[in-house]
């Protein structure tokens, strides 16, 4: 196996796979990155078995064929090659050996065998041959499903990755996509309307590491203007022009969370989005590193936040908003509101609630199908 390739291209192509290698390592397979060099393209792949991702780029093939490699050690050594520098592999099967060479420098590593690779199959191909009934493949809007992904997986918990509430619910069907997550604490939803090509109404729940990787993955792959979609016997995949994500689905039944959001608020305020967020993290610098509280009050046309950690002092802060209620004192863990507030896209943000301890939304000021609940926390 012998062929050659552009260190820019291998150095990324490596770093967005390695992202699916397995931490702790039960089989060292898994901490191999597999190559298979043939028709003038190398494909990339890494799994931890639950979770996977391949890319191709264009390569010199000299004698075609298929190997592993550690990904750590493969991309500490792309990472301290030249730019603008070709990169020779010349493996010999026979003694489990590559021999990496770049100008003056040469690496000699050790190879595992393909074979003991786990297979990762192409969903969405498996899905076009199946019955019909037991999967679904979609296309739909990238900069959408980007969006939908970013407004929704920082709700999810991130204490139990195996637990429904680590995922993000996934649906859609003739009136549009939907997404939601919840940890308990917080929920966020997004409602838009894309135009998919679907086989009718699909929905999942996927782990929210799955969609945060693939959002970071499709950043880079802006050209893209539809991600086709398969889902398929407890698994999801995500496939767009320069990736291909494998994913396996969270079991379960997801709580009906659409029953937690309040249908109407007496309290409502608005206000600017960009100085909420300066005012918030402000006080915050006061706040209790255990509990993140920062306590907030709505009188008049002033939003006033207060913040206290024993012994180390306090902080307080103003904001002119838009209300016209009764005076109002509420409180939150103030990282909850951020993360809100920090995805809305809007100038202003509309705070609706019903009480000091009632469920509290935050929504841009003219609804845009987006909103994210947080609960508000009792103080002394």
């Amino acid at each position: 196996m012998k062929f050659s390739v552009q260190r820019e291209d291998v150095h990324q192509a490596v770093a967005a796979v390695q992202r699916a290698t397995a931490t702790r390592v039960i089989q060292p397979i898994l901490s191999n990155i597999l190559i298979i060099a043939d028709n003038e393209k190398l494909k990339l792949s890494a799994t931890d078995l639950d979770f996977a991702i391949e890319t191709s780029i264009p390569a010199h093939i000299v004698v075609a064929g298929q190997s592993t490699l550690s990904a750590k050690k493969l991309s500490e050594i792309l990472g301290k090659l030249p730019n603008s520098r070709e990169v020779e592999f010349d493996i010999d099967h026979e003694t489990q050996m590559a021999r990496i060479q770049s100008g003056t420098a040469i690496f000699d590593m050790r190879t595992l065998p393909s074979d003991d690779f786990p297979i990762v199959p192409a969903l969405d191909e498996t899905v076009a041959d199946a019955d019909s009934g037991v999967g679904g493949v979609l296309e739909v809007d990238a900069k959408a499903l980007a969006r939908a992904i970013n407004q929704t997986t920082f709700a999810a918990a991130s204490y139990d990755a195996n637990n429904v509430l680590g995922g993000v619910y996934f649906q859609i069907n003739a009136d549009g996509l939907e997404m939601a997550a919840t940890d308990g604490s917080r929920l966020a939803r997004r409602i838009e309307a894309v135009q998919s090509v679907s086989l009718g109404p699909v929905s999942a729940i996927i782990p929210a590491r799955t969609l945060q990787e693939f959002l970071k993955l499709s950043a880079s792959d802006s050209g893209n203007p539809t991600v086709k979609i398969a889902i398929y016997n407890g698994q999801i995949s995500f496939r767009t022009s320069r990736y291909y994500v494998l994913s396996r689905l969270l079991d379960g039944q997801y709580p009906k969370y659409n029953q937690l959001i309040p249908q109407e608020n007496k309290v409502v305020a608005y206000a600017n989005r960009k100085e909420f967020i300066e005012c918030l993290e402000r006080t915050a610098v006061m706040a209790n590193e255990r509990t993140n509280i920062v306590k907030m009050m709505l009188e008049g046309n002033l939003l006033s936040l207060a913040a206290q950690t024993p012994d180390v002092g306090d902080s307080k802060d103003t904001l002119s908003i838009h209300y016209e209620g009764e005076p109002l004192n509420i409180a939150f863990n103030y990282k909850y509101v951020l993360d809100a507030l920090k995805v809305i896209e809007s100038d202003d943000v509309r705070m609706e609630t019903n009480g000091p301890l009632a469920p509290t939304l935050f929504k841009a000021r003219e609804e845009n199908g987006y909103l994210c609940l947080v609960m508000p926390v009792q103080v002394k």
